[in-house]
């Protein structure tokens, strides 16, 4: 999927339940530890944290207590995750968990949606109204090492596809209901974001852009939720890829595994239907990154 020449390369890859039997309300956020083997995910309304281990294909859980959206990696023994009332931290190893930073702005009426760590090295999580009918209240915080927590972008509706490019000089964001994928210029330094624009635009037969991940060379795949495919676009917006899986609502990509080549996808369930889950995706030809980490203070 390197070749960026001629039309979009499709590709039909087999499909499975990576959990047989699990079903989630709303999946999202998988990250793969390279450190611990460990693919982590969320169920968003179940307030679940999910873990596979790859190796022995073990699965375990963790509740929270309240919504929980998005797992970021840190450099020391818990994981981050964020929920309704701020980020969490999270030892699997023993299920302890500690409300790290108190955010009064992610409850109420909102919820916390996508989110990741930075190559700046700071927890990255947007949120939006937690109803169906939302407006442009959603925002777009930076949580540093420190606990300090900054709006960086207001006038969201439905934040998700959060990504950098693997230099970190570029970050992306999706609004999902504008069918829009917007790019900013990006200090990895300081997490300054300059220079907003258009970066694509999806077509009707895509879907609308949901989570995203970026390959190692620098491809931007996105989940277009009903449209049961995943797109590739180059650095210059381009479509050059795209990936047919068998669930219409898919939610989120992560590239897993010793050598970051599994591709694993979560998904929604649709009304009444209870088939959200984590989904295997082999082959899928692509290569991934390391997650980015953050050092707590």
């Amino acid at each position: 999927m390197s070749d960026h020449a001629g039309e979009p390369l499709c590709v039909s890859p087999m499909v499975t339940a990576a959990v047989p039997g699990l079903t989630c309300t709303l999946a999202e956020s998988p990250v793969w530890d390279d450190r611990r083997r460990m693919l982590f995910w969320v169920d968003i309304p179940a307030g679940r944290v999910h873990g596979l281990g790859l190796a022995e294909n073990h699965h375990c859980h963790w509740d929270m207590g309240e919504p929980v959206s998005a797992i970021g990696l840190t450099e020391g023994e818990g994981i981050l995750v964020a929920g309704k009332s701020g980020i969490w931290t999270l030892s699997p190893e023993t299920g302890d968990r500690t409300l790290w930073c108190a955010i009064a702005e992610f409850g109420g009426g909102m919820r916390p949606n996508d989110g990741k760590i930075g190559p700046d090295g700071a927890f990255w999580v947007g949120t939006m109204e937690d109803r169906d009918d939302r407006g442009r209240a959603g925002k777009l915080y930076r949580i540093d090492r420190d606990g300090t927590a900054r709006v960086m972008l207001d006038g969201l509706v439905t934040p998700n596809g959060i990504e950098w490019t693997p230099d970190g000089r570029r970050m992306f964001l999706a609004e999902t209901r504008e069918l829009v994928v917007r790019a900013w210029d990006f200090d990895p330094t300081t997490g300054d974001m300059s220079n907003p624009r258009d970066h694509l635009r999806f077509q009707s037969h895509q879907g609308k852009p949901d989570g995203a991940i970026m390959d190692a060379g620098g491809t931007y795949w996105v989940c277009g939720i009903y449209s049961a495919s995943m797109w590739g676009f180059a650095p210059d917006g381009t479509l050059i890829g795209e990936i047919r899986l068998d669930h219409p609502m898919i939610t989120m990509p992560c590239l897993a595994g010793v050598g970051l080549d599994q591709l694993f996808v979560t998904s929604l369930s649709r009304e009444g239907s209870g088939d959200g889950t984590l989904l295997r995706v082999a082959p899928c030809g692509l290569i991934g990154r390391k997650a980015n980490r953050i050092r707590l203070l």
